[in-house]
């Protein structure tokens, strides 16, 4: 399905040819009706000769409606740009123009309405002067055609142009990614809230759980229409209703985005190509506010120019903006940028990157890296997207790895992308980013782990950082196993699913190792070891336990013997066990007291401490930590006085 947008000047006819084209008149409030005007967005639809349906939206042509004119056009896919043949090119057909031309609408029909006002030569006086200003547009060579809404007087040849026109007209594409920007908001009385726009990049189902956003709430569709029939699927291409369950009325509003949930990501800062009419009043300034139109959306943003301190009437330059409040869009959609005072359209342009970093500027890789993601083929805009804006590009085969890393630089942008997110981070349909990801990942441009995908020099950086986060840890802490696991994944920034995927790769490479306990991360060749003055405190000490194994020395004296950090290494070693905070047992003697108490109960179903204290002839003190450190353990089970044996004795 397609959808056809008006344009042009106030006065000019524009809703009465839809009314004259579809029998509905698209001007659906008492002020419009009252004041003749078109004030907001309206709506048609069309069945064209071929049997092809088509979505119409009319918009308003007074320029103090300009913001409700771009809130209509963002989703069409033709263009039926209205002249007045008794007035011909006005202001707001110059900004309605100038719009299309920034939204690249590349397909359209002139219609010259108010034919049976004028006489023929005036008439082609006036499509003269439109096929003039067309020229250098992208509506260049747009059929220009004859109509009157009154007497019916080329509307079949119009009709007949709009069918063959859309015939030729590629089809919205199906990336599975399908999102709606919300023009409209209301209410049903029996049926709730009921959001309209048009259905892009998807289609949406009856029953489907979607997400609203930039708020990130969740619905359900509870039925969907297209042209006021009730449809189980919307495809991509027309307009749409969707009647939500979940939401109130008031938790919306124009310009928010309805997708699947996790299929978008909001963004305050986005890359992107500007371009500033020829005509703007003055140039634009690094760091100047403006306000932005994207979909449906309205937002305040300030442009952080990269490559200048300005740009002037008519030229092109890559841009950073911030936003006021965050937008849900996706790669090479197309803004609009306007000034508030004196109310103008100044330009508009390409988003390139909805997910960037924050560039300094005058960065040649990062204009670089943007000129790959605007033109180049989708493996490079994979590469790119992947590597980040700072990246320069693919490295060739020949080229020379990354050098390491020095311990404690700043970590960002160390990520990998799963399918789904790299499609939305380089814009790619999911199909074309499988493609490219497969392609990349055999010419050794991008390495998969586990369920993720990094590029190349991430990949280098991110195992260098992981080795030189694990070496930093052992330098301080010579004694200690390793990192724990939680601390090093931290430090480097990634998830947890990321980061089992990624230590394990690691691992199995052979740049790191896990310590015995699984919880830290070490690297393969690290293992504690003491002085001679610290290996000669442990002999003394571990002869202490030896000599009286049930009875040890308690935690406070062992410090003061051997020192807390030693203290500490035997524990992850394995040579001592802690019992309690104030116990510990040797290694040796923790197994032979479980063997003992284990047995008892086998033999005999319970015992006392005080039976237990002269199995292992030590005190009741010692007695009561080993007792309730086995409950723990569920080796042991209390039961009044008495333990019985747990679920965990039968691995004992």
């Amino acid at each position: 399905m397609s959808c056809i947008g008006t344009a042009g000047h106030v006065d000019h006819g524009k809703s009465t040819l839809v009314t004259a084209l579809t029998g509905i008149d698209p001007d659906r409030l008492a002020e419009e009706k009252a004041r003749g005007m078109t004030i907001d967005l309206g709506f048609a639809w069309l069945r064209l000769p071929s049997g092809r349906e088509v979505s119409i939206v009319d918009v308003p042509g007074h320029e103090n409606f300009i913001k409700n004119m771009l809130a209509g056009v963002g989703g069409i896919d033709l263009a039926l740009l209205v002249v007045a043949a008794d007035e011909g090119i006005m202001p707001q057909t110059e900004e309605h123009l100038a719009i299309l031309d920034l939204l690249r609408v590349s397909r359209g029909i002139v219609a010259l309405t108010k034919c049976d006002l004028v006489e023929e030569d005036w008439r082609e006086l006036v499509r003269e002067e439109v096929a003039a200003r067309l020229s250098t547009t992208t509506l260049a060579g747009a059929p220009i055609l004859p109509v009157s809404a009154y007497s019916g007087a080329g509307l079949p040849e119009l009709l007949a142009e709009l069918d063959r026109l859309l015939e030729t007209t590629p089809g919205r594409q199906n990336s599975g990614r399908p999102r709606l920007p919300v023009d409209r908001v209301f209410t049903i009385q029996g049926f709730g809230t009921v959001v309209t726009g048009a259905l892009l990049d998807g289609s949406v189902s009856v029953g489907q759980e979607v997400e609203i956003l930039p708020q990130g709430l969740r619905a359900r569709i509870r039925s969907l229409q297209t042209h006021k029939t009730s449809v189980e699927t919307a495809q991509p291409g027309g307009r749409a209703a969707m009647n939500l369950v979940g939401v109130a009325k008031t938790d919306l509003a124009r310009g928010d985005v309805i997708s699947l949930p996790g299929r978008l990501r909001t963004t305050t800062l986005l890359d992107a190509r500007l371009q500033l009419l020829g005509s703007a009043p003055r140039p634009l300034t690094h760091n100047a506010e403006v306000d932005l139109y994207v979909g449906a959306k309205e937002a305040r943003a300030r442009v952080r120019l990269l490559e200048s301190d300005e740009l002037r009437p008519g030229e092109r330059g890559w841009a950073q903006l911030k936003l006021a409040e965050p937008v849900a869009v996706v790669r090479r959609d197309r803004f609009i940028l306007r000034i508030p005072s004196p109310s103008l359209t100044i330009g508009g342009g390409e988003i390139i990157d909805t997910q960037p970093r924050n560039h300094k500027r005058r960065q040649p890789a990062v204009l670089a890296a943007l000129e790959i993601l605007e033109r180049g083929a989708p493996e490079e805009v994979m590469f790119t997207a992947l590597n980040g804006a700072a990246g320069a590009g693919p490295r060739r085969p020949d080229s020379k790895k990354s050098g390491a890393a020095p311990p404690g630089y700043a970590l960002h942008g160390l990520q990998g992308y799963e399918e789904e997110e790299a499609s939305r981070r380089s814009g790619l349909s999911l199909a074309e980013a499988r493609a490219a990801l497969e392609t990349l990942a055999e010419q050794g441009q991008v390495t998969r782990v586990g369920a993720f995908y990094f590029a190349a020099p991430v990949w280098e950086r991110l195992r260098e950082a992981a080795r030189a986060i694990a070496a930093e840890h052992h330098r301080q802490y010579p004694l200690r196993a390793g990192l724990p696991r939680e601390e090093w994944r931290g430090r480097l920034g990634l998830s947890p699913r990321q980061a089992s995927d990624v230590l394990a790769a690691l691992v199995a490479a052979g740049d790191l190792a896990e310590a015995a306990s699984a919880s830290a991360v070490r690297l393969p060749d690290h293992a504690p070891r003491f002085t001679a003055d610290q290996q000669r405190k442990v002999d003394a000490l571990m002869r202490q336990f030896h000599a009286d194994p049930f009875s040890p020395p308690g935690r406070p004296e062992i410090e003061a013997a051997v020192g807390p950090d030693v203290t500490a290494a035997l524990i992850d070693q394995g040579a001592l066990v802690k019992i309690s905070d104030a116990f510990l047992f040797s290694r040796d003697a923790y197994d032979e007291a479980i063997r003992r108490i284990v047995a008892h109960l086998r033999g005999r179903q319970t015992i006392t401490v005080a039976e237990a204290r002269d199995l292992l002839n030590t005190s009741r003190k010692y007695m009561l930590a080993l007792l309730e450190h086995l409950d723990e353990r569920r080796i042991t089970r209390r039961l009044g006085d008495d333990r019985v044996l747990g679920p965990a004795s039968l691995l004992s």
